[in-house]
């Protein structure tokens, strides 16, 4: 070994994240000792170190691949960014930190410092809002779910493999077959027996008096191989026979055999050992196309005893079969298996003979609509694909009345022993793992035949999170005449990818609704009717679906939605229906093009009956007339002439003159320079826009708001207005639309120039335009910044019950001016807000950040509340938004001074210079401040002059005569 494997050997074995169970678990062998596993965690690819770490869940991905080290190696050695990161989504390093300020000086990281010091009982360290888990019991379970993938990683890999177990000195495998004049079936059944891959079996043919040639038959077969034994007895109960054999049964497994049923060859192999390798009591098959379903054992289930495996000791703990004549002896049994506490059950098998495109169906539908449903149950299934970091948030979306079934395969490691993981912890999670290669489509199917709710909801991997629009689609589909439910199907930049699949032209050929478009185009319509659903999320009946016999597997993992909408459609089953309050984020475009171009030539090759296309209305109740339909083409690289590439079918529009109306309703749209998504939640922009929307919808006007990713959007060209909420970005002005910039805040970013490409241009200061129109001769107009009174009131909260010193607001990356005065002040403070790491002890900050419909509450219960300004905002009297919000809480505020404070607050806030005069202000009683009752009156009087409302009737009276005084220019 040269010197850098030594050490990289030596880092890992110090770090203390080397769980010698769990990579013996992964490999198959144990290993000896620390260095030997280290040395195959370097060596073996897609091998974790520890149950609490997995590459493929590391942010920032490309950062450790593009290096020469294994990841485990990159993360215990990278030093102070690996401390910012959670290696695991069971694992929230903040939290890790917060509650033990030790962990921050560990050389290899939070995560280590945490396993050092973890017993069994110690709860993990997840995100808040996640369900207790203890790290002893996820451990085990881990331990489990990996012994049990590799044994069917190994078989997948090896199939037909031939399973031997030289230290077992008889059957492993006691095989029960009750038979009664079945002659004609008994040679060929144990002939397939005889194909099992696992050769230590025993059957007993357990004859039950056949007056045919049974008896002969099964002793001839005695006779050729001496793992057949023939039982003769007389026509008893089923039962009573059954419970005979298992007296008599000599392996450690029991399985129950009918004639005429054929199990795959691996069924016994498979079967013995994942209970082995889980230490489990019994294991149930879910069957391929080469096992019957009919006969004798079958239950009115999916669930067959047919396919299942069971320790002999576990008969000794849940009882035996009854002897009574009654004819549910069987389903009996079955049932008390299901259900017993007692036994640990495995993940079910899911055996086929191959995976390919012409695979038959794996499903058996009749016995899956003869299975008893749960009323009022919604059940998930959830494929597991390549983009699963969110799949923890849709498994404990979990509850009595949701269930979830995610369907592993098995090549992805990481994610499949996560989710099997989790299902032994969490009841209402069920994992099904199938062999890598499994289709989306038909991995849902087999998904869909563990289901027991009335609802399903069917999930694609590229769906992010969104467990809380779960139960209101499910809801939608028990609308009479409803089959299928899809929300809004938006990308990355909060725009339409899909409201559902559009027919145009009424041939078959395809077009996505609304893509393109802002979610609020959509969300005007309310539930609409649409042709067809498309989208990785839908809802349907589960009485349908299975009639439907779920997905058709032609569709590998696209457009099949869209398939079984039309043929619900067609069978009678109910139309689609857009929920377009509800919305889902795709980590990915709709498809890639060359996929897409084979789902849709098999779609069209179906030859559905389409339905009429009534889109045009949807786009007239939007706001837009349809002029015509055109053919886009999408493709993979728009740079690349020859890369591949789709025709959709695209309708042409343009916005109905809302200049024209009385009262005018303008199309606007509200930029910011927020992010899109979960990182632009933090930003106050985001809310601020938001309700300045809701304002301006208020006042009969349609709006969007485009976060910074989606201000090139085309679909802006239909817009009357562009309003720019001025921060840190430059914005091109729309060369259309009328163009309006509402400057509030970084007044030194902004040029001359800037301001003369705007038709209109406000400031949040008292002070700035004025020196702007005496300087630059440019027409500014003041227009202060606002509250929502949704939000933001005085009655939100009882003063003086909160937080003594409370400041909330993310750090920027700077020791911000409030905070770092607060603390020189010996302030009892408490801060909400992102990456303080870096100033702030953990025990100040009381979380990362606040719902901006609870900051309210905040604010009126606080003892004062903590503002300040950027240097060029408070220079030329920039007030801040959390001056209006907090007075309008009738909150105290203490900030650094800004001219214009008094004036517009009146006593409500307070400036100060430095800690020694912050002091006095944050000491009760107060002396500074009014007393509860004029801070009360005083809110009211801010909320009666400062409001969202008002600023949106400036701003839309403002917009309405500029437009029309162009219009008067242009006529002329």
């Amino acid at each position: 070994m040269n010197t850098a494997a030594r050490h990289s050997v030596r880092d890992l074995v110090a770090s203390g994240l080397l769980d010698l169970d769990w990579i013996g678990a992964q490999l198959g062998t144990q290993p000896v000792s620390a260095e030997e596993a280290a040395r195959a965690v370097i060596n073996t690819p897609d091998i974790s170190p520890h149950p609490l770490f997995e590459a493929t869940w590391l942010p920032g991905k490309g950062v450790w691949q593009a290096g020469d080290l294994p990841p485990s190696l990159w993360y215990v050695t990278e030093g102070p960014r690996r401390n910012r990161l959670a290696p695991h989504p069971l694992i929230n390093t903040e939290r890790i930190l917060e509650e033990n300020p030790a962990a921050r000086d560990h050389a290899f990281g939070p995560l280590a410092w945490w396993s050092a010091h973890a017993t069994r009982e110690t709860p993990m360290p997840v995100r808040r809002g996640y369900p207790h888990l203890s790290w002893g019991e996820f451990r085990d379970n881990a331990l489990q779910a990996a012994r049990e993938w590799q044994v069917l990683s190994y078989l997948d890999a090896n199939p037909g493999a031939h399973q031997h177990s030289p230290d077992a000195s008889g059957p492993i495998v006691t095989v029960l077959m009750s038979a009664q004049d079945v002659g004609p079936l008994l040679a060929p059944t144990i002939a397939a027996l005889q194909d099992q891959t696992l050769d230590q079996w025993e059957l007993l043919v357990l004859d039950r008096g056949s007056i045919d040639a049974t008896a002969s038959i099964a002793a001839e077969a005695a006779a050729r191989d001496p793992r057949v034994r023939v039982v003769l007895g007389s026509r008893t109960q089923l039962g009573r026979t059954l419970n005979r054999g298992v007296q008599r049964a000599r392996g450690e497994v029991l399985a129950f055999l009918e004639p005429g049923h054929h199990w795959h060859p691996e069924f016994l192999a498979r079967g013995v050992g994942v209970l082995r390798a889980g230490d489990r009591s019994a294991v149930h098959a879910f069957t391929g196309p080469d096992t019957r379903l009919w006969g004798e054992l079958v239950t009115p289930s999916q669930f067959d005893l047919g396919t299942t495996l069971v320790r002999r000791t576990t008969l000794d703990e849940v009882g035996t079969f009854d002897e009574g004549d009654s004819e549910e002896t069987v389903a009996a049994f079955v049932e008390r298996l299901r259900t017993s506490m007692i036994v640990a059950w495995a993940n079910p098998l899911v055996l086929v003979r191959g995976v390919s495109a012409d695979a038959p169906a794996t499903v058996n539908w009749e016995a899956a609509q003869a299975a008893v449903r749960v009323e009022g149950r919604t059940s998930v299934v959830l494929p597991m694909g390549h983009g699963s970091r969110g799949t923890v948030d849709w498994l404990l979306a979990g509850r009595p009345d949701v269930e979830v079934v995610v369907v592993a395969t098995r090549d992805r490691r990481g994610p499949h022993l996560l989710t099997s993981a989790l299902a032994g912890l969490l009841p209402s999670v069920t994992s099904v793992s199938v062999p890598a290669g499994t289709r989306i489509s038909a991995a849902t199917n087999i998904g869909i035949a563990h289901t027991t709710g009335d609802r399903v909801v069917l999930l694609r991997p590229e769906a992010q999170p969104a467990p809380e629009v779960l139960e209101r689609l499910a809801e939608a589909v028990s609308a009479p005449g409803v089959a299928v439910a899809q929300p809004l199907v938006l990308d990355r930049r909060g725009l339409i990818i899909s409201a559902g699949a559009g027919f145009p032209r009424d041939d078959g050929r395809l077009g996505l609704l609304f893509a393109g478009h802002p979610a609020s185009d959509a969300r005007r319509l309310g539930p609409a009717e649409i042709p067809a659903p498309a989208g990785p999320m839908i809802a349907t009946r589960a009485e349908a679906l299975l009639s439907l016999h779920g997905l058709d597997t032609t569709f590998a993992d696209v457009l099949a939605e869209t398939d079984l909408g039309l043929r619900a459609a067609a069978a009678g089953a109910g139309h689609t229906l857009l929920v377009p309050d509800l919305s889902v984020t795709s980590r990915t475009a709709f498809a890639e093009p060359a996929d897409l171009k084979m789902a849709m030539a098999a779609l069209r090759s179906r030859r559905h009956t389409i339905p009429r296309d009534l889109t045009d209305q949807l786009w007239s109740t939007s706001g837009f007339e349809v002029t015509g339909v055109r053919t886009h083409r999408v493709s993979a690289d728009p740079d690349d002439p020859e890369s591949d590439s789709v025709l959709l079918q695209q309708q042409v529009v343009r916005h109905v003159r809302g200049i024209d109306e009385q009262p005018p309703r303008l199309r606007w749209t509200i930029d910011t320079a927020a992010p899109a998504g979960p990182r632009g939640e933090r930003w106050g922009d985001t809310h601020f826009a938001r309700s300045l929307a809701a304002a301006l919808e208020r006042s009969g006007q349609n709006v969007s708001v485009d976060s910074r990713d989606a201000r090139h959007r085309s679909s802006r060209d239909h817009d009357d207005v562009v309003l720019v909420l001025r921060g840190l970005d430059l914005v091109e002005p729309h060369p259309t639309a009328l163009n309006m910039q509402w400057i509030i805040s970084h007044p030194d970013l902004v040029s001359m120039a800037e301001l003369k490409s705007f038709d209109l241009v406000y400031a949040a200061s008292l002070s700035w335009p004025a020196r702007v129109r005496r300087e630059w001769g440019l027409p500014v107009e003041p227009l202060l910044q606002c509250t929502d009174p949704r939000f933001f009131h005085p009655d939100r909260g009882r003063p003086d019950t909160g937080p003594a010193v409370l400041f909330v607001g993310n750090s920027r990356g700077v020791f911000r001016q409030a905070v770092r005065a607060a603390l020189a002040a010996d302030a009892d403070l408490t801060v909400h807000g992102a990456d303080w790491d870096e100033f702030l002890d953990p025990a100040t900050v009381a979380s990362s950040g606040v719902p901006n419909d609870e900051v309210g509450a905040l604010y009126a219960s606080a003892g004062v509340v903590l503002n300040d300004h950027h240097v060029d905002m408070r220079r030329d009297s920039f007030l801040s938004n959390r001056l209006f919000d907090a007075a309008a809480c009738g909150a105290r505020i203490a900030t650094d001074p800004v001219s214009g404070l008094s004036e517009t607050f009146g006593d409500l806030v307070q400036p100060f210079q430095d800690e020694s005069d912050l002091a006095r202000l944050i000491t009760p009683p107060y002396p500074a401040f009014p007393d509860d009752a004029t801070r009360r009156e005083q809110a009211l009087r801010i909320i009666a002059s400062h409001t969202f409302d008002q600023r949106a009737e400036r701003l839309v009276a403002d917009a309405v005569a500029a437009l029309r005084d162009r219009e008067r220019r242009v006529e002329r």
